[in-house]
């Protein structure tokens, strides 16, 4: 068959098994003509039976016949002037396939599920993470500070919040250059995960500044924890000479929202700048 032997050119070959997705090569009469090594992978049965709809839904006719032209995307190919298609429907796992016509009378599917959801989850972690620190970005702060403000509310639980801000930062990167600032940042970032408990929230709220969310904790615990950050940050040898935070500490009161809690314990933690640094306050 002159397809075939088109179709198993290596070049095409090769540039199938290159993709990081499964891909079907098909014919107008939607019988299988290559699989790239994802698809042989995805469809291992694909040994026995010759049709895509055999392969990839276990049906013996064309999808489109049980569920309409829509659904095949194929089929919409072939009954249109559209140079692609895609059909995709969610439920407990995403489903994606897009096809393509890659001659007159021959396309190709991309399936495009792991792909895809991978994607989406890595677009969720970058959205959801500081770059440099690996804690969380200021955006998801937000979020989660607001759902347990609400929550605490709601069920008259208690919520602390750490406010802590580097002293000085602006002379480290002066003096010993930005990537060393840069580094300095990530060792106190991992300072604070380490001294902080798997419930608590910890993120970089903007440059030097990280804030920590502390559910189900009450004030007096809130600052010694404040405190443990500040003393082992202290201790610490950075390569940049003296390193130390000044840290606001504050509850949740009756009357709060999220920006009468933020406000304060903004307010708290320059507060401990003003008092001489290296310390922290409560208000």
């Amino acid at each position: 068959m002159k397809v075939l032997g088109e179709i198993r050119n290596e070049s095409l070959v090769k540039y199938c098994d290159r993709l990081p997705f499964p891909v079907v090569i098909v014919d107008k009469d939607y019988n299988v003509i290559l699989l790239n090594k994802e698809a042989s992978a995805k469809f291992p049965e694909c040994r026995d039976k010759t049709k895509c709809y055999e392969i990839t839904h276990g049906l013996n006719r064309p999808c489109w016949e049980i569920q309409g032209d829509k659904v095949c995307p194929v089929r919409r190919l072939q009954l249109g002037e559209e140079p692609f298609v895609c059909h995709e429907h969610g439920g407990k796992s995403m489903h994606m396939l897009v096809a393509s016509r890659v001659e007159d009378d021959l396309f190709m599917e991309l399936y495009l599920d792991k792909y895809v959801t991978q994607l989406v989850h890595d677009l969720k972690v970058m959205a959801e993470t500081d770059s440099l620190t690996g804690v969380f970005s200021r955006r998801k702060l937000e979020e989660f500070l607001r759902s347990e403000v609400e929550r605490c509310k709601r069920y008259h639980r208690p919520l602390s919040v750490l406010f802590i801000d580097v002293d000085n930062f602006k002379q480290i990167n002066d003096t010993y250059g930005h990537n060393k600032g840069d580094e300095v940042l990530k060792s106190i970032a991992h300072v604070i995960r380490k001294e902080t408990r798997k419930t608590d929230f910890v993120g970089r709220f903007g440059g030097e500044e990280f804030l920590i969310v502390l559910p189900e904790t009450e004030l007096d615990h809130a600052s010694a924890v404040a405190e443990r950050i500040r003393k082992s940050i202290e201790r610490l040898d950075f390569g940049v000479g003296r390193v130390s935070v000044s840290v606001g500490v504050t509850d949740l009161r009756e009357d709060d929202d999220l920006e009468s809690l933020f406000n304060r314990v903004d307010r708290a933690m320059y507060l401990a700048k003003e008092k001489g640094k290296n310390r922290s306050e409560i208000l």
